[in-house]
């Protein structure tokens, strides 16, 4: 009985079609993974959480409201 493993490679985008060539001739499937976003935290030895990136790409496509104070930052949400 024949049982299928996963595989996770890194290597050049350049190699990938003769990659995807030598599978087809040995009858295997491949597909690319799509790179997800994670910042390494070296002080806590661990990697940002989903929350985290999220509050970061929202910075950085400007959707952050700026607010000159703690209460006008209330007064906003509340």
């Amino acid at each position: 009985m024949a049982t299928a493993v996963s595989v996770n490679i890194s290597m050049p985008r350049a190699d990938m079609a003769f990659i995807k060539q030598l599978c087809k001739r040995m009858g295997w499937t491949v597909s690319e993974a799509k790179a997800t976003d994670s910042l390494y935290d070296p002080e806590t030895d661990a990697y940002l959480n989903d929350e985290t990136m999220q509050a970061i790409r929202d910075v950085e496509a400007g959707k952050v409201q700026r607010c000159k104070d703690m209460n006008e930052l209330l007064a906003t949400y509340i």
